[in-house]
């Protein structure tokens, strides 16, 4: 789909397709339901239905946990479309009615979607559509065709077929196609027995495709933009990293630096692309990836953009963030040390670990003797201890037999270093260099050399991730007419707004979170001065919505006068004070505003919980049958039926669809 510029201010809503309800829907929202949904967004004003990522996550219910780049999940499939139901039997149809009939009973009254046992019945489902419908050869050749257009596509069966037969085991622990070549996943393909398995799954795909494109094609017909989701990374256990292996860094791992709530850092167990191999075949993966993208959408949003900048990188045998270090970055090697005022003692003393004896035994005290068996060597005949050279990194201390005491103190050990060794014996300063116990010992002259060492390599490391980001970006941004919009969230470098501006890029803006954190009071931004590349999000998947903040949070009165709003700001979020902010929210000079569509429930009184955490889709850094299990507590039959709110948002939209367009451009 292409974006045709802008020619006025947009207003979206962001809901999960799982979230949707219709009369049609089995279980959770499907792509079939979009064109009602857009359909209601056409009524009352609304430009823009964003989505969160739709791709296959096998047994895992978040979006951002994909099995595949480009495969997507069968839950959004809507089986009584299917051409293959159409053509069963009265006796196969009648079975497979009786499937269906279970499955609405068990699951579509369900207050919030049941993942696991919905996506098994689902699937069980379509298996048996598939197995029961007429077995042709027209539709051989329709799968043909889309495997010959979608290569992917015959990776990805391959990937789902092996690992059904390795009981949902990573292709890590497969004792064979560990290491795929395309020859042996040909072989696949001329095996009878496998072969109509692998097909099921290109059949699965060729469907799915069909009705997310026909729904896409509805919704822009009825005038309606539809934004993507692209997560940055893929799961290690995926049919991309198992299939085009040398496109990732798989002994390294992304995550994110120490701060005030993970003191040790964030390891999410991802690998890392491999930026030169992507470059080196350029960037075909990446860009297959949003060619298919841009076949349903107009707009996408870049996950994580910081990423494309530059990537918190973690050695693959280490279980924390402590050890890691931003790639791409800038290194010093022995000399450059060495004009720091180290010699190569001091080095090795900055970045291995060493423990006095004397510190053992007393936090030790009985363990200490096996520990230095377990792991540990004595240097010379000195009162000193090194770690052993089979301990890799943190996991193998994890996984030694001693006391949860022993193994803890051992790992605070082993993170006890300044300085981080990479590879061509190049160095960079540990993030937490200060809390080294030896960085403390050191006298003030060598610690501020130290440091200014470390603002040198920080300085040339930033223009290191602003050329990559104009390069990666840049490329992205060439490769379809859809429009990017970037989560820039969080501690993002000084280069991060410039490169943006400069490709055309909206940037992403939370109100409750867009302050001058580097002034007195931290005042809150006014939405009315974002910049116009902006996207306003009052809130979204990974926050409360406004009305679970406005109930958590004691800061109202000053976020209520960035608003413009004059009084005092209420206490409660009632639907008087969600006009107030909606509307206020509305007035933002960011070219696009999207709304989650609880925070558009709460306009009215019928339609939110008394508990708005019911209302939240994720709660970040925690693992519940609850997250990413959101649905909407109406169908969209009914919403279409809701004339309160239908004529209170089309009256507040009306005025921002109505606004001059003076912003640069």
């Amino acid at each position: 789909m292409k974006f045709q510029g802008f020619t006025r201010y947009l207003s979206g809503v962001l809901v999960p397709v799982s979230a949707l309800r219709t009369s049609q829907s089995l279980g959770c929202g499907e792509f079939a339901d979009l064109p009602a949904l857009a359909k209601w967004c056409a009524t009352v004003g609304l430009d823009l239905i964003q989505l969160l990522p739709v791709n296959d996550t096998g047994w895992q219910s978040s979006p951002y946990s994909a099995l595949s780049a480009f495969a997507l999940h069968p839950l959004y499939l809507r089986p009584v479309d299917l051409p293959e139901y159409q053509a069963l039997s009265s006796a196969s149809r009648s079975r497979i009615d009786g499937l269906i009939e279970q499955i609405h009973a068990e699951h579509d009254s369900a207050p919030r979607m049941r993942y696991g046992s919905l996506s098994d019945a689902k699937l069980a489902l379509v298996r048996a559509i598939y197995d029961e419908a007429p077995d042709g050869e027209s539709l051989h050749r329709q799968t043909r065709v889309f495997v010959d257009a979608n290569p992917w596509v015959g990776e990805y069966a391959a990937y789902k077929l092996l690992k059904a037969r390795h009981d949902g085991a990573s292709w890590k622990e497969w004792p064979e196609f560990r290491d795929p070549t395309p020859e042996r996943i040909g072989a696949l393909w001329s095996d009878p027995e496998s072969e109509r398995e692998l097909t099921f799954h290109v059949w699965l795909q060729m469907r799915l495709d069909e009705q997310f494109l026909a729904a896409a094609t509805s919704v822009a017909g009825l005038g309606v933009l539809l934004k993507g989701d692209l997560p940055i990374l893929i799961n290690e256990d995926s049919a991309d990293t198992w299939a085009t292996r040398s496109y990732f860094s798989t002994r390294l791992r992304a995550g994110a630096p120490p701060d005030a709530e993970n003191p040790v850092g964030q390891n999410w167990g991802l690998p890392i692309y491999d930026w030169s191999e992507l470059e080196h075949d350029d960037y075909r993966w990446w860009k297959d990836r949003l060619r298919q993208a841009a076949r349903y959408y107009s707009a996408y949003r870049i996950d994580h953009v910081l990423g494309f900048f530059r990537v918190w990188s973690i050695p693959a045998d280490d279980s924390s963030g402590y050890l890691g270090h931003f790639t791409p970055c800038a290194t010093a090697d022995r000399e450059r040390l060495h004009a720091a005022g180290m010699d190569d003692g001091r080095i090795r003393w900055l970045s291995e670990p060493h423990i006095a004896g004397d510190a053992l035994r007393a936090s030790l005290s009985d363990e200490a003797e096996a520990a230095v068996e377990l792991c540990l060597h004595q240097v010379e005949d000195q009162d000193l201890y090194l770690f052993a050279s089979t301990i890799r990194g943190e996991r193998d201390i994890e996984a030694l037999e001693c006391s949860d005491h022993a193994r803890h103190w051992l790992l605070a050990q082993y993170r006890d270093r300044a300085l981080l060794r990479l590879a061509h014996d190049t160095f960079v300063p540990v993030w937490s260099y200060g809390n080294c116990s030896r960085y403390q010992s050191m006298g003030d002259d060598e610690k501020d050399r130290f440091e200014r060492l470390t603002d040198e390599l920080r300085r040339d490391s930033e223009k290191r991730w602003e050329e990559q980001a104009r390069r990666l970006l840049g490329f992205m941004r060439g490769a379809t007419d859809m429009l990017p919009c970037a989560e820039d969230l969080g501690a993002i470098p000084d280069c991060v707004p410039g490169v943006l501006s400069d490709l055309r890029i909206l940037g992403l803006r939370i109100p409750r979170w867009a302050r001058l954190w580097h002034e007195a009071g931290q005042p809150y931004i006014p939405p009315s001065e974002y910049p116009f590349l902006s996207v306003c999000a009052p809130s979204v998947h990974d926050t409360s919505t406004m009305r679970g903040w406005w109930r958590e949070e004691q800061d109202r009165p000053p976020f209520w006068r960035s608003l413009g709003l004059s009084g005092d700001a209420p206490t409660e979020y009632d639907p008087d004070t969600a006009r107030a902010v909606t509307d206020a929210m509305l007035d933002t000079s960011s070219a696009l505003c999207v709304f989650q569509m609880q925070d558009l429930f709460a306009l009215v009184d019928d339609l939110s919980p008394a508990d708005p955490g019911e209302e939240r889709v994720n709660i970040p850094g925690t693992m519940s049958e609850f997250n990413w299990s959101y649905r909407m507590p109406i169908s969209l039959e009914a919403l279409a039926d809701h004339g309160e709110l239908s004529s209170v948002l089309s009256s507040m939209l009306e005025g921002r669809r109505r606004r001059s367009m003076t912003d640069s451009r």
